[in-house]
């Protein structure tokens, strides 16, 4: 069972009291969660900058055919609202690789192949156990590899998953560009980079449950969002006025509507990988 921006093509930017803000131009994405230390550098700077995101909408022209309104005039809510990205459906490859498969799908649209098991080369796997103290669940923390076996289960708390920081930091190594990733991106943001044609990988809750966090402490003592044996990422692929096409590792594409995913999307603070 698969129960199981800060970057901006290339470097994450260090703020103030470890927060972050990151942008999807034409769409501005602000991270509120703390950002995981260390961050990461996800490439050598580009020779020149990157070409901006395309636009939604044509940019306005200088000059207004006769009768017609003005670009001025043109009301936002005219921009196109609806989209699907040409991106292929992976099945995750190992019992627990739901995010490096959402991450391979993603990879693909930019015509980058790689496999679940190349990424979690790149990612390093923490196969310590779990174990309780006091009570309180004490394992790996998935800002910084993948916690626990890929083949184990999240039920039996043998195999968990991993977390942004890691899938923004594999992307760069095989040459993808990740435009913005962290939590706190609002659904309205992974709707807007859809709409300008760049997939997004999301972590959301196996079959889109809603269960209350039960957060638990890292080896190192970071604090991990947790909701139990339902931590699952996905790769979202298009929107239109209500729903979002999820190209779901586990169980194929599927839409769902927009309330279902941004309750699930919620559970784990918002998020996301924003790739090209």
């Amino acid at each position: 069972m698969a129960v199981a921006l800060i970057v901006l093509a290339v470097q994450v930017p260090q703020l103030d009291a470890g927060h972050a803000v990151v942008a999807v131009p034409g769409s501005p994405v602000r991270i509120r969660g703390p950002a995981p230390a260390p961050l990461w550098s996800a490439g050598p700077a580009p020779a020149s900058p990157p070409a901006p995101l395309p636009s939604a909408t044509p940019a306005p022209s200088s000059t207004t055919a006769p009768g017609q309104p003005s670009p001025a005039a043109v009301s936002q809510n005219d921009a196109p609202r609806t989209r699907t990205l040409s991106v292929p459906w992976y099945h995750q490859e190992f019992e627990l690789s739901c995010e490096a498969a959402s991450l391979r799908m993603a990879l693909a649209h930019e015509a980058i192949a790689t496999t679940d098991a190349a990424i979690l080369d790149i990612i390093g796997v923490d196969r310590r156990p779990a174990f309780f103290a006091n009570g309180a669940l004490r394992w790996g923390d998935p800002f910084t590899t993948f916690v626990g076996d890929p083949n184990g289960s999240e039920v039996a708390l043998t195999g968990y998953g991993t977390y942004y920081p890691t899938i923004a930091r594999a992307a760069g190594a095989l040459g993808g560009s990740v435009l913005a990733a962290g939590q706190g991106i609002e659904p309205a943001d992974v709707y807007a980079a859809i709409l300008q044609g760049h997939p997004v990988v999301a972590w959301v809750t196996y079959q889109w449950v809603t269960p209350p966090r039960s957060d638990y402490t890292a080896f190192d003592s970071r604090a991990v969002p947790y909701a139990g044996p339902v931590e699952h990422a996905v790769t979202v692929v298009g929107v239109d006025e209500g729903s979002v096409l999820i190209n779901n590792p586990w169980s194929g594409p599927e839409w769902v509507s927009k309330s279902t995913f941004e309750a699930a999307y919620a559970v784990y603070d918002q998020m996301a990988v924003i790739l090209a």
